[in-house]
């Protein structure tokens, strides 16, 4: 199995279509940033295109919007296409946008809360890259 995590922004509002056997999928792309500049300082982006089948077609359809940024989890897929890679991805977990759940007025308060949780500790955190295990 190759199941493959990304997070970046939605590229344009998904489209929900239906199988010949009546199964619905939603399409939709994502663009994920590259960690790391090339040799003129700029960050590469790669595109995911993405689908999600079944019921679960509708909920992207109603929370995923151009520019969303989101995470999905499924298995990768890597295709030729006139001579370039196509990356996809067949969803099978995603979480849902942030503003998606919440007002604005709810959302902004929720985060004035978890940030003044961890105000005022005192201690900032380095991490260099040899102190990562990769």
């Amino acid at each position: 199995m190759r199941q493959i995590t990304i997070s970046g922004n939605v590229g344009k509002e998904p489209t929900v279509n239906n199988t010949q056997g009546g199964m619905q999928v939603a399409n939709f792309s994502v663009a994920v940033r590259r960690n790391r500049p090339d040799n003129n300082g700029e960050y590469g982006t790669d595109w995911f295109r993405c689908s999600v089948w079944g019921k679960r077609a509708t909920t992207i359809e109603k929370f995923y919007h151009k520019g969303s940024h989101v995470t999905v989890t499924g298995d990768f897929e890597a295709s030729e296409y006139n001579g370039s890679t196509q990356l996809g991805v067949n969803v099978s977990d995603f979480d849902l946008p942030d503003n998606s759940n919440h007002d604005n007025t709810q959302s902004s308060n929720n985060n004035q809360t978890s940030q003044a949780k961890f105000s005022n500790q005192g201690m900032q955190i380095d991490v260099s890259d040899s102190d990562l295990p990769f």
